[in-house]
């Protein structure tokens, strides 16, 4: 099957049957060579980052309602025209001729073809935030609420920055191999201790198939740095799968103390126990747990720290999970907001008398993020707010992600 059919119809899984693009490429990549994984990938993700920017780029060439699986077709070749190299435009054009229904093959063809002669075209609006909406293609609701929480500047700064691609970060596990065996090898490229790039694909090296190292991005990194780990400890994880995070503090711990890691569903809590055997992490138990009741659940028992990587809406992950911005609305993060809620109860209950409580988002917006925080403190004023940080991703070239240290004091 040609490269350009297999990306069109990721997308169609993807804006049509409401499928998370990873898993829909995991499956349709099963099988394909190196190069053409490539050239699919580089279409669908590149389609989902632009997909709003795309459509105005075409417009006002439509004169009437087009299927959605015909504007996808129009979507990854305006893409491929105008923001990838070397493919030339007499391959893009045929092949979406080919993509599309006989009763549209001729618009499709008419289409591109003065989408060419015309050239590509920067938009302009007279408000500022739809024009920056619709030139980063976001939907105006995100730009707005970034503009009332962040302002313009950084706005502007975030919502360009999730159209580059997302860089993957490696992360060692010193249980099993030191970052002074691993610095031999000329590909990888440590960044800090724990934190380093790698030249080839990470998921296909031994030292991942091993355990020896985990796929972690950047700014992921970050948070249970603000646990304030040594030996021997005994801390709560809660929403911990697929394990990430715990295999963090398992290795900051060095293997000593105890760790419970629980989450709600029996398949993601596989997911931390195969990742607790890969990496020998012997300090680390998964169980299935609520973790909105997770102080009734554990009947009461109190750790040194608490984790709560909260679920959250993801719109600081955006570089790798484009297709968020097409499933989230606004409506749906008032929801979040109330299970968060639920979770920062319930475990806040958990938590030792000068013990530390971390709550992280991968998300940026401050409903889910410092507003969260300050209600919590004023229902809890036994709490105290020690740092609190957003991170940008334009700073690290990482996720965006927020971050709050509490220490209960009573």
């Amino acid at each position: 099957m040609k490269a350009r059919v297999i990306a069109y119809n990721s997308l169609k899984s993807i804006l049509m049957e409401q499928g998370f693009a990873n898993l829909v490429l995991r499956k349709n990549l099963h099988g394909i060579n190196a190069k053409d994984k490539g050239l699919i990938t580089s279409i669908v993700y590149g389609t989902l980052r632009n997909d709003r920017f795309l459509k105005a780029q075409y417009e006002e060439f439509i004169y009437k309602q087009l299927p959605q699986e015909v504007d996808i077709v129009l979507m990854m070749s305006t893409y491929q025209l105008f923001l990838m190299d070397k493919i030339p435009v007499y391959a893009i054009v045929n092949e979406a001729v080919d993509l599309t229904k006989v009763e549209f093959k001729n618009v499709v063809n008419a289409i591109l073809r003065k989408v060419c002669e015309r050239g590509i075209i920067k938009i302009e609006r007279e408000d500022n935030l739809t024009t920056l909406a619709i030139n980063t293609s976001f939907p105006d609701w995100i730009i707005r609420m970034w503009n009332a929480h962040y302002g313009f500047e950084i706005t502007e700064k975030i919502a360009y920055d999730f159209l580059k691609e997302s860089k993957v970060y490696g992360r060692i596990n010193t249980i099993l191999k030191s970052k002074e065996e691993l610095s031999k090898d000329k590909k990888i490229h440590f960044i800090d201790d724990i934190a380093f790039t790698y030249d080839d694909n990470l998921v296909e090296s031994n030292y991942f198939k091993n355990g020896e190292v985990i796929i972690q991005d950047i700014s992921s990194q970050q948070v249970c740095k603000y646990l304030d780990i040594k030996d021997n400890l005994e801390i709560l994880d809660c929403c911990s799968a697929p394990g990430t995070k715990v295999s963090q503090i398992s290795m900051m711990m060095n293997n000593t103390g105890k760790i419970i890691a629980i989450d709600l569903y029996k398949h993601r809590v596989e997911l931390i126990s195969a990742l607790k055997r890969k990496m020998r992490l012997d300090n680390v138990e998964a169980h299935i747990i609520d973790a909105t009741t997770v102080n009734i659940d554990l009947n009461g028992k109190l750790f040194d720290r608490v984790l709560v990587d909260a679920p959250c809406s993801g719109l600081g992950v955006l570089k790798g999970k484009p297709d968020i911005k097409q499933r989230v609305l606004p409506e749906d993060i008032d929801n979040i907001c109330i299970l968060q809620k639920q979770i920062l109860n319930a475990s806040s209950k958990c938590l030792k008398i000068g013990g530390i409580l971390v709550y992280s988002t991968c998300t940026l917006n401050k409903k889910e993020n410092e507003k969260q925080i300050e209600d919590f403190i004023s229902r809890n004023p036994n709490f105290l707010i020690l740092e609190s940080l957003t991170i940008f991703p334009f700073e690290n070239n990482g996720d965006g992600f927020y971050i709050c240290k509490l220490a209960r004091q009573s």
